[in-house]
């Protein structure tokens, strides 16, 4: 009994030691599967991150590059919650090692997405101070910009810009960015320039283009705001924006037709765009088709029109019924004829308004 037992202990041992000798490659096995995963086997590489993860074989940064490895494959699928997850694999990652920059840098990226800029920014510093490739430098730059420009610090976006244009002055990305920012900043000729730059190293970048003509509007050139915008819609035929910055100068050089072609463009892609229809409504009245303009314009916005209107109107008859008959030094025609000079001018004003009102009681009636 006492011999029976002793073998079948042994026999216990032998295989816990050959699972135990099993595991160990299996385990190095998933890390070199998690660590070559790709875009197209995120599920495969995520499995095989877990189980390496889960052996309990790596530790200190080889534990923390699975961590990062996984948080990436994570953001490749199409999961709802793909980025949370990503997310907190990143944030164990940088908790195992705070010198994980390539987890710092894709959290900040997630930062930014989230329009928490100073967590962010935060991130790239962290990220920096434990060292950067030239391409995590560029990375670094491009993420901090992006922060300090959403917080509206627009010399800091610019210099981080710059330190990443320095690195790869091919990057459009960047460039369109800090274009953006000079021209949130009002320096439109370096804005254009950035564009230009854009624009060379890609000509068919539709953004680059609309975001020049953006430029070129607010320096008051309609003839180019037409001619980039054209240039986005034909590279990007559903551009909305383009449409209706092109639909603008249109307006403002009084070609009332082709504006209300391109807001039609607008109205066509997206049947609730509350601003193509406006636009084209005043495009509408400014023709003299009030009975479309009427049709394009909220009921709620006319009922406001006309009643601030007739409170004008009553306004001044009362103060001119007033001061017919009070005495003093304004009364008499010389009140009179001031009620009756501003009468005429709000007159001449709210022309369109009357129309407007014309055409709804027409349209009412019939």
């Amino acid at each position: 009994m006492r011999t029976g037992f002793s073998a079948r202990a042994w026999l216990v041992v032998l295989a816990l030691a050959t699972a135990a000798a099993v595991s160990r490659p299996a385990a190095a096995d998933d890390r070199q599967e998690c660590l070559k995963g790709s875009r197209e086997a995120a599920a495969a590489t995520i499995a095989a991150c877990t189980r390496a993860i889960e052996s309990g074989d790596y530790k200190d940064r080889d534990l923390s590059t699975l961590y990062h490895t996984r948080g990436y494959s994570w953001s490749q699928t199409s999961l709802a919650d793909r980025i949370d997850r990503a997310f907190k694999d990143y944030t164990e990652a940088i908790r195992i090692d705070p010198e994980a920059v390539g987890s710092l840098l894709n959290r900040a990226h997630i930062y930014n997405q989230r329009h928490d800029y100073d967590r962010a920014i935060a991130d790239v510093n962290q990220a920096f101070e434990g060292g950067l490739s030239n391409y995590g430098k560029r990375a670094g730059y491009g993420e901090r910009g992006y922060a300090y420009q959403a917080k509206g610090d627009n010399d800091r976006a610019i210099a981080d810009y710059t330190e990443s244009i320095q690195l790869d002055a091919s990057n459009y990305v960047t460039l369109t960015a800090r274009g953006a920012t000079y021209l949130a900043k009002g320096d439109l000729d370096r804005a254009i320039a950035d564009y230009d730059q854009v624009i060379a190293l890609y000509p068919k970048y539709a953004l680059a283009y609309y975001s020049r003509a953006f430029a070129y509007r607010a320096k008051g050139d309609v003839d180019r705001v037409i001619a980039d915008c054209s240039q986005a819609i034909a590279l990007y035929p559903q551009y909305r924006d383009a449409y209706f910055a092109r639909g603008y100068a249109y307006q403002t050089k009084g070609d009332f037709d082709r504006a209300i072609a391109d807001y039609d463009q607008m109205i066509a892609l997206d049947p609730n765009d509350g601003a193509a229809y406006s636009n084209r409504a005043m495009a509408y009245l400014f023709k003299g088709d009030f009975r479309r303009a009427i049709a394009d314009f909220d009921p709620e916005q006319v009922l406001s029109w006309l009643a601030a209107a007739v409170f004008l109107a009553a306004l001044i008859w009362l103060c001119c019924r007033r001061d017919a008959h009070a005495s003093g030094r304004w009364s008499g025609p010389t009140m009179i004829q001031m009620c009756e000079n501003e009468l005429v001018e709000i007159k001449r004003r709210n022309a369109a308004l009357d129309n407007i009102a014309a055409a709804l009681e027409r349209r009412s009636s019939g």
